[in-house]
């Protein structure tokens, strides 16, 4: 069971960390790097919205899962800087969710809502949703960044 916990987890955190810090890079390289406008960007982002769900729950469910099954609870302490570490590392974790959950529903929406059958109504509206997504992406990535770096740094202790 240990196994496939952490199997879950790593998966998980691989097919949606490491495809979303690509997005980002893509939302903020757009005009700079390449021509795909922001439309056609954004249309791909939302399909990938089932696999971003199902990899994030397995992250979710693995990681908690494994912590259950190798430490039997579910405390973090500060009693040592590997303990610090570990506890900063979950909170930037849950962080993360939050941050997928606010992507999801507050940033994503007005795009979707903009973007009916293919047509966008208003494109000015559309464009500073666009900038906010970019931006929610950017400190998304740096949560991704934050968790990979504290795992990383946790498994060499």
């Amino acid at each position: 069971m240990t196994l496939l916990a952490a199997l879950l987890r790593d998966i998980g955190f691989l097919a949606y960390g490491g495809p979303m810090l690509a997005w980002g890079i893509l939302m903020w390289s757009q005009n700079r790097l390449h021509d795909v406008g922001f439309p056609s960007l954004v249309r791909t982002f939302r399909a990938w919205g089932p696999g971003f769900g199902l990899a994030m729950g397995a992250c979710v469910l693995g990681a908690l899962g494994f912590r259950f099954l190798t430490q039997g609870t579910f405390y973090w302490g500060i009693e040592s800087n590997a303990a610090r570490l570990d506890t900063a590392t979950w909170t930037m974790f849950a962080l993360l969710w939050a941050s997928n959950i606010k992507l999801e529903i507050w940033t994503l929406d007005p795009l979707r809502k903009l973007d009916q059958n293919g047509q966008i109504e208003d494109m000015a509206q559309y464009d500073q949703a666009a900038i906010r997504l970019r931006n929610h992406l950017a400190v998304h990535g740096m949560l991704v960044l934050a968790v990979t770096i504290g795992a990383i740094t946790l498994r060499n202790i």
